[in-house]
């Protein structure tokens, strides 16, 4: 069905980076449901602060589930992977503790 690659999650500042998720069966929902387990994971059992992320600059439809799931735009990182013969840039995406427990915990469900 897929993976997933955490990283940092002794860190002591409780910033844990989602590395990579890959779903083999896209468009089923699945995605969100995995981030969805990954962030009470993250928050519930590790007590990590911070849960963040990089995705392509063009990758738009990653980009609209991580936004439907708590994950903000922090930042970019401009033209810092080479592909082939041009550059990408990075979008950086995080959710806080706190943002995760006020959306998901007291107002929601994750999925």
């Amino acid at each position: 069905m897929g993976f997933v690659i955490l990283f940092g999650i002794e860190n002591r500042h409780g910033n844990i980076e989602l590395v990579r998720i890959v779903i083999t069966d896209k468009g089923k929902g699945y995605g969100k449901e995995a981030i969805g387990l990954i962030q009470e994971f993250v928050f519930s059992q590790l007590k990590a602060h911070h849960l963040w992320l990089d995705v392509k600059d063009h990758n738009l439809r990653a980009i609209h589930v991580y936004e439907s799931i708590g994950f903000q735009i922090e930042g970019k990182l401009r033209e810092c992977i080479r592909t082939d013969d041009r550059y990408e840039s990075l979008i950086i995406m995080g959710i806080l503790e706190r943002e995760y427990v006020s959306k998901f915990k007291e107002g929601g469900t994750s999925t």
